[in-house]
């Protein structure tokens, strides 16, 4: 973990008043980091600015708030990220100057789902494999598709995102995780029971 200490010279200091802390994590897998988001949301009190995949097939996530909170959720990420993490930054106090443009990084929607009890998400390593994996998790179990990427703008990569009973779910998922693993094209699957509904935004 990089963590940025606080300036000491005169007019550099990042140690301003009311100054919130900033929290960077970049993963190698988008169902990771998917998941991850559901994390660092329960965990502290956030605020997420940014949640997606990039173009190489990664995933990042920047949030911000209290010092306290986000090493708090920083710390829960990198434990969770079950070695998928590349690269992380805990910056304690952000420069007023920059704060203003995070913050109009990202733009999402809010979202109307009122609840949600399990979400499943499935990444795969082809295209061809999603949609076959997709297809058997769909017949296997009653769940509900709720996204599916594929490649654009995510290295080759495609993933999709199921809802439901968190038994229905686990079972699509272990239906779609045999599948790509048929097809060589497994990349992870990961559920979460009752998700944030601040992080389905970003789903």
């Amino acid at each position: 973990m990089v963590k940025v200490p606080r300036a000491n010279s005169a007019g550099r200091s990042l140690d301003l008043p009311g100054s919130p802390a900033l929290g960077f994590v970049e993963l190698s897998s988008i169902s990771r980091g998917l998941y991850l988001t559901d994390t660092v949301l329960k965990k502290a009190h956030v605020k997420i600015i940014v949640s997606q995949p990039v173009s190489s097939g990664k995933y990042v996530i920047l949030y911000m708030g209290d010092v306290a909170s986000v090493e708090e959720s920083h710390v829960a990420a990198l434990e969770l990220a079950e070695g998928t993490a590349v690269r992380d930054i805990l910056i304690p106090s952000v420069h007023g100057q920059l704060v203003p443009f995070l913050e109009t990084l990202w733009v999402r929607a809010t979202d109307s789902v009122s609840s949600v009890e399990s979400v499943g998400i499935v990444e795969s390593n082809t295209l061809a494999g999603a949609i076959l994996a997709a297809d058997r998790a769909l017949k296997t179990a009653d769940v509900r598709l709720c996204r599916m990427r594929l490649g654009l703008g995510i290295g080759g990569k495609a993933y999709f995102v199921l809802s439901g009973a968190q038994h229905e779910v686990e079972a699509s998922l272990a239906a779609a995780q045999a599948c790509l693993a048929d097809l060589n094209s497994l990349g992870r699957v990961d559920c979460i029971p009752r998700p944030e509904l601040q992080a389905l935004a970003y789903f």
